[in-house]
């Protein structure tokens, strides 16, 4: 009897998985994504506001985290323009810490600087999760809209593929509902602030980033369909 060869991939297809060295590659390559993508520029944007509030809050109060919100958007509006920032994409920065400060000045709460954050994310939680047990899950329809995806049906293999990219967003997204709801109904300012930033715009470069890969990595077989 012939010797069984082990170098070859397994029928189960678990060989990737288990290869490290193939594990090690698609971390790399997220990571390339995410710098190509200036994932830790556009996290240290995201955090300014939302810090300065922070700061200004706790030291003396709504009016003065208000203040020192819009003053740190302001400069680094300014600077995001200067470095030749989209300059739609900046006004939309500017205009969302502007909504997010009126809030908190009709409210007098501090928390509500954060309230259209929860909201976003309760209302894309929902959105991704019927998504699922739809005919064709939303990253689907995005990637068409981004051009990643050609014009045609769906192939059962596309399916299951969108279906896992939804879901890891679906994911995401409920993560952000069991953290920042409790954090905001319990009124907790700086828990929600920290929360808020750091599960915001890293979280959501690097799920493009791994979704990227995943569309790049189903190309050659979709392909040779």
């Amino acid at each position: 009897m012939s010797p069984v060869r082990t170098d070859e991939p397994s029928s189960t297809g678990r060989s990737d998985v288990d290869d490290p060295g193939r594990t090690n590659s698609a971390a790399a390559q997220v990571l390339a994504k995410f710098k190509q993508l200036n994932g830790f520029q556009r996290s240290l944007d995201a955090f300014a506001p939302g810090v300065a509030f922070l700061l200004g809050y706790q030291l003396v109060g709504a009016d003065a985290g208000i203040a020192a919100a819009i003053i740190a958007a302001a400069v680094l509006a300014l600077v995001r323009l200067v470095r030749g920032d989209s300059v739609k994409v900046v006004t939309a920065s500017m205009i969302a810490v502007l909504i997010h400060s009126l809030i908190v000045q009709l409210t007098g709460e501090g928390r509500d600087f954060f309230l259209t954050t929860v909201i976003r994310h309760v209302a894309l939680a929902v959105v991704f999760g019927i998504s699922l047990v739809g005919r064709h899950p939303i990253s689907w329809w995005i990637c068409r809209k981004a051009g990643f995806e050609p014009a045609g049906e769906m192939t059962a293999e596309r399916l299951r593929l969108h279906r896992r990219i939804t879901g890891m967003w679906f994911a995401n997204w409920i993560v952000h509902v069991l953290v920042l709801v409790p954090l905001y109904l319990a009124n907790n300012v700086t828990a929600l602030s920290l929360a808020a930033m750091l599960l915001g715009k890293p979280a959501a470069v690097v799920l493009a980033a791994m979704s990227w890969l995943r569309i790049q990595r189903s190309r050659p077989q979709h392909t040779n369909e």
